[in-house]
């Protein structure tokens, strides 16, 4: 058990000048950087409160600037980032105190950084229009990294060399291949950027480092145009880099270049790990996803500032953005300038704004699944706008996935985990309506309407929810965040119930004087479907297709669990109009039961991917080898397959010969539908036939000018299903294959 005592460690400072400093603290840590204690200095002296069982241990004095109450302590390591004096000192129960004489010029001039920024979330809807959305309910962690001034003295030689070579490289000053050359060069370096010639080296031999710079001397003079960009200064000390012999020179010159480094140091993966970095604080996101933060820093030096955010999410913190040392981190930051951060892994706070018809007052107004927003079936029957969820069920969409961007894609299904999201009036709950249900039903052939919330047909989607809530207390102590659950619950004859988020959080009382939700209806999820369960992919263990329509229906219950039926006196089920700002009452179509129904379609299943050897004659090319011989008036048969149990799919086959695309064997950009009879190139077609897509060549068509030729040949095929929110890009499959084309011996050549 620890000790209870403490000791009080008398601290006294002397200037040894006549100068004075900022107001000062006095910290203590151990020689681990564990915080021990501290006290502001008044009149140069402090007392800090030392346990005794640190009695005969190591400690770290640092006298560094005072922080408010209400933050954070400062770290070991971040004080003396910013130039505080740090002192080791034995601590002695019997002998506990300190002097320090110092000048203070020791002590630097420190200032208040203000740091402010902002949370969004950016993405792509599925109409293909961008959008960009606050992220709330979030805390944000400030941090400090350290300078590359700190950082370049510490590497290893090995890691001065690499970075002097890459630096040089990122600034094209040395043209590639250089020929190699003799050290110290046939002469004189001459330049704008060399300084005054000087004669051959003198003196000890150069040795294993010259070895390594000679490619950059003997290219300094056509490397001047290419340093062009950059001022004086920094060109000569890149001219200092090129031709410096000493490992200790390079680290100095490396140093002068720390801004041009920083620039290239999401590149410079060798060099993360040798950063340090401390979090100065912790701020809290408003409602608009704007945060602000104080951090003291050196009024000479701008901060090197690192951020990672957690958010509240279903009764949790969880980190939504926490990026690479070398790529997220804002080098050189000009406190008081906004600094945005974009996180698509956050759940993005959506507040939308609409009218309601006329008259209603309680309504539920099914909103979309993920980020595609629900049609229904409004009156006329008018088609789905391009994004939207038709009436049968299926999507056409914009793909903009980085690593496809397949541009725009129809007739799309939905798969993987679905997202339903719902919006309802102020006023529910209400004395008369307390729960809802969202269910689901496969469409057959022999299907029948919803009867009621009785209809044994449906299935409850019971995933448990929550919804996130915010405390705020008296007395400067921090919010806490907790979590309501909303359901699923059994009231009356009637399972899987979930509960209208409430007008007003719970509220403790005591110490707590405001609670409040943290997000609106249309950020949270209203009911979470896990499609696999019901409609499982194809496989081994499953031979039978699940793949097909569904049906989908928000049902609402009164405090008792009992079905209420839409109505004028009860709730009204709303939908969406195409302009975004209205809403209509749903129509007889989209109601069945006392129920809002709408159609999904559902399909999980996998693309499926063939690519053999070409052949010649029937003979495919060795798949060890590679090669296929061919000799005049062969046909080189080109075959593939890409299919789909349902035809929800893409595919795009290319060749190339060397690195050069063949335009003539390539399938035409974007796609092509597996449904397709033929695949499109710029010449002939690949026609269909028992399942592949087939085409011969003339092997001049495909060698071209070469006699022998190398070739690469690549197959991908992309399901179209998205979950609502992106491609489910998990189920493409790729297809490679490399082959050679090779004359025939003995076919007519000397």
């Amino acid at each position: 058990m620890k000790s209870e005592k403490t000791v009080r460690l008398q601290i006294k400072l002397m200037f040894t000048d006549q100068g004075q400093a900022q107001d000062l603290q006095a910290y203590a840590y151990t020689s681990q950087g564990g915080f021990v204690g501290s006290a502001a200095l008044d009149k140069g002296a402090a007392s800090v409160e030392i346990p005794a069982e640190f009695d005969g241990r190591m400690l770290d004095v640092i006298l560094g600037p005072r922080v408010d109450r209400d933050q954070p302590v400062p770290t070991a390591a971040g004080l003396k980032r910013m130039g505080a004096y740090a002192q080791p000192v034995r601590f002695l129960v019997e002998k506990p105190r300190l002097e320090i004489k110092v000048p203070s010029v020791v002590f630097p001039k420190w200032c208040l950084c203000w740091v402010r920024g902002r949370l969004v979330k950016r993405f792509t809807l599925p109409d293909g229009t961008h959008k960009e959305l606050p992220v709330c309910n979030a805390r944000v962690h400030v941090c400090e990294v350290d300078r590359l001034s700190i950082v370049i003295p510490r590497l290893p030689d090995r890691d001065i060399l690499r970075l002097r070579d890459d630096l040089l490289d990122k600034l094209r000053v040395v043209p590639w291949p250089i020929p190699p050359r003799p050290w110290p060069g046939p002469g004189p370096l001459r330049g704008p950027l060399t300084g005054p010639a000087t004669g051959p080296a003198t003196g000890p031999s150069p040795g294993p480092l010259a070895a390594t710079m000679q490619p950059h001397a003997a290219s300094l003079a056509s490397a001047a145009p290419q340093t062009g960009g950059l001022s004086e200064a920094a060109s000569q000390s890149v001219v200092a880099l090129a031709t410096s012999r000493s490992v200790a020179q390079l680290r100095a010159r490396l140093i002068d270049l720390s801004s041009i480094i920083a620039i290239h140091l999401c590149d410079l993966q060798y060099l993360w790990s040798w950063f340090r970095v401390d979090c100065l604080t912790t701020a809290n996101v408003d409602s608009e996803g704007r945060f602000t933060a104080l951090v003291i820093n050196d009024c000479k030096d701008r901060p090197d500032l690192y951020f990672w955010v957690e958010q509240f999410q279903d009764g949790a913190w969880v980190t939504v953005y926490r990026p690479s040392i070398g790529c997220g981190t804002h080098w050189n930051h000009a406190c008081g300038s906004e600094i945005v951060l974009n996180l698509p892994g956050a759940v993005a706070c959506e507040e939308p704004s609409y009218e309601v018809p006329p008259g209603v007052t309680l309504f539920v107004l099914p909103w979309a699944v993920a980020h595609v927003p629900i049609w229904g079936i409004p009156p006329g029957s008018a088609p789905a706008p391009f994004g939207w969820l038709r009436s049968d069920g299926h999507l056409d969409y914009l793909d903009d996935m980085p690593t496809t961007a397949l541009g725009a894609l129809y007739n799309a299904p939905f798969g993987g985990t679905l997202n339903f999201i719902h919006d309802d009036s102020y006023f529910i709950p209400s004395s008369g309506i307390k729960y809802y249900r969202y269910a689901y039903s496969r469409v057959t052939s022999g299907s029948s309407p919803n009867t009621g919330a009785s209809d044994p047909t449906w299935t409850p989607i019971a995933t448990p929810l929550a919804r996130g809530y915010r405390l705020e207390y008296s007395g400067g102590r921090l919010p806490t965040y907790e979590s309501y659950p909303v359901g699923p619950a059994t009231h009356g004859p009637h399972s899987g119930l979930f509960e209208f988020k409430p007008q007003q959080p719970p509220n403790p009382g005591g110490t707590v004087v405001a609670s409040e939700w943290l997000s609106g209806n249309a950020s949270e999820v209203a009911a979470s479907w896990n499609t696999l369960l019901a409609a499982p992919p194809l496989s081994a263990d499953n031979t039978t297709d699940d793949a097909g329509a569904f049906e989908i229906k928000i049902e609402v219950f009164d405090h008792a669990g009992n079905q209420v039926m839409p109505g004028a006196s009860t709730l009204r089920f709303l939908a969406r109009n195409a302009d975004g700002t209205t809403t209509r009452l749903a129509t007889p179509a989209e109601e069945a039961g006392g129920a809002y129904v709408f159609r999904v379609q559902v399909d999980n299943n996998g693309v499926e991917a063939e690519l053999p050897q070409p052949s010649i004659g029937g003979v495919a090319a060795s798949d060890d080898c590679g090669f296929l011989r061919y000799q005049a008036g062969d046909s080189v048969h080109v075959q593939y397959r890409a299919a789909h149990p349902n035809n929800h799919a893409v595919f795009g086959f290319a060749i190339k010969r060397g690195s050069n695309g063949l335009a003539l064997a390539t399938t035409l950009a974007p796609y092509v539908e597996v449904a397709a009879a033929s695949a499109p190139t710029a010449s002939a077609p690949y026609n269909k036939s028992a399942g592949f897509y087939q085409r011969d060549f003339a092997p001049a068509d495909l060698v071209g000018t070469c006699v022998n030729a190398a070739f690469a040949a690549s197959l991908g095929v992309h399901a179209k299903a998205t979950n609502g929110d992106q491609r489910l890009g998990g189920m493409d499959t790729w297809k490679w294959i490399a082959f050679a084309l090779a004359e025939q011996e003995g076919n007519g050549t000397p």
